[in-house]
């Protein structure tokens, strides 16, 4: 262990001696910390247990909203496929309608039912999978500000994704900051704990969450402002490439939810035994 991981013990430890020359040193031994994992003799200071009993008390479950939103987006996935074959039997449909083929009003008027279905159903999973996805996302920033400094208020975890302009950035940022400083705090109590702080899953995720956005937008818009057949192809088009990016991004997101929630879940356990090992202590 390096002398900083040492120190995140020590500071914390009821034996600790200051010396003007060496630094902080056990007051046990007299010496400098040379503990592997977690020192024997730690003696968490009161006022911090007491902190940390407040904090425990303080911190909302946040697993089973982790696995609400992941099954919900699992349904968004499965509407993607969905919607993916749909408009590629609507594409072909106006390939046969603009090579002059014969196609009967019956097979036009199916195509379009079977279209406004799937997009109301689409539309109202989306929806409901965007809500428990902030509903997550609020709650574990939440508990984040609880164990630590964090740069905004969990307020914006949900509100970030309403602005105009910061909706492009800001929930990116805080997920970044949920990702990281939660490793930070768990290599805090176990230094030892391997954890993959890597953001690359975080970078993928939101590079398809604002081409999907994009794409989204452009649907909307030429959909209902579509005249000709070349522009009925092209809004096709472009709903089915957005629909195949949605599949990868609905992978990343369910990727990341369960990955936090892991983290999530080891961090209150490691928090948990500090406290029994501190109370324990106080009993014996």
């Amino acid at each position: 262990m390096t002398r900083e991981q040492h120190l995140i013990f020590c500071k914390k430890c009821n034996h600790q001696k200051m010396d003007l020359k060496q630094g902080l040193l056990c007051g046990l031994t007299g010496k400098l910390a040379d503990f592997e994992g977690k020192c024997p003799s730690f003696d968490m200071v009161e006022d911090l247990v007491e902190e940390q009993f407040v904090i425990n008390d303080s911190i909302r479950p946040n697993k089973k909203r982790a696995d609400l939103a992941q099954k919900i987006i699992w349904l968004v996935l499965i509407l993607e496929i969905v919607s993916i074959v749909s408009s590629v039997m609507q594409y072909n449909l106006l390939l046969a309608i603009e090579e002059g083929m014969f196609v009967t009003d019956e097979a036009i008027n199916s195509n379009d039912i079977r279209e406004q279905i799937i997009s109301l159903v689409y539309s109202a999973v989306y929806i409901i999978s965007s809500i428990t996805f902030i509903m997550w996302f609020r709650r574990a920033y939440f508990n984040l500000a609880l164990r630590s400094h964090t740069t905004l208020s969990e307020g914006w975890a949900a509100g970030a994704w309403f602005v105009p302009i910061i909706s492009w950035f800001r929930p990116y940022q805080i997920m970044k900051e949920i990702w990281t400083k939660s490793s930070e705090l768990i290599q805090r109590i176990e230094p030892a704990y391997k954890d993959n702080r890597n953001i690359t899953i975080l970078n993928i995720w939101w590079t398809l969450w604002i081409i999907v956005s994009v794409l989204g937008q452009y649907v909307f818009r030429t959909s209902w402002k579509g005249e000709t057949i070349l522009d009925y192809k092209n809004s096709t088009i472009a709903d089915i490439v957005s629909s195949t990016i949605g599949i990868p991004l609905a992978i990343t997101a369910i990727m990341i939810i369960g990955t936090y929630s892991v983290k999530e879940e080891k961090l209150l356990e490691l928090e948990k035994q500090v406290l029994d090992s501190k109370t324990d202590g106080i009993t014996d």
